[in-house]
């Protein structure tokens, strides 16, 4: 029997990460599904990039950002990397009227997106690859974080 709602499942990823000087540790793990009608999203989640960061040396780790993210080597960063050809505030990751972006924030070695430098602030497509220096971020898509956690 039916009542006319179409009903899905929502999934969140829940995520922990330690900072410790330069290292970072991210653990991540799909939350239970929730049930939510269509066309709502539950009031106490925002919604998230979800990128996998591929840096030279160490194991692929996930990151979820919400809002505007600022990349780059300075510990005032979302995600820092510690590799020279990073400037301190080398790019921001955001949305832009609900369009997950880049921004190269005018960096000296600038940001590729699938292999090519852009120039300001490009759209970003799920599987795309962002260069930063000698690291990657592949875009992996949107999620939900919970609205009171920080990234």
């Amino acid at each position: 029997m039916t009542y006319g709602l179409e009903v899905s499942v929502a999934t969140r990823w829940e995520s922990v990460a330690l900072v410790i000087g330069s290292w970072a540790v991210a653990l991540w793990a799909l939350s239970a599904p929730e049930p939510m009608v269509r066309g709502q999203e539950p009031q106490s989640a925002v919604r998230t990039l979800l990128f996998e960061i591929r840096r030279p040396g160490a194991r692929p780790e996930r990151a979820s950002l919400r809002g505007d993210a600022l990349l780059g080597r300075s510990r005032d960063c979302t995600i820092v990397f510690d590799d020279s050809a990073v400037s301190k505030w080398h790019a921001r990751v955001h949305f832009d009227g609900g369009q997950p972006t880049i921004e190269d924030l005018h960096s000296t070695n600038g940001t590729l997106v699938n292999g090519h430098r852009i120039e300001g602030t490009v759209p970003v497509r799920r599987g795309d690859r962002i260069g930063l220096g000698s690291n990657q971020m592949v875009f992996v898509g949107l999620g939900t974080s919970p609205r009171n956690r920080e990234h």
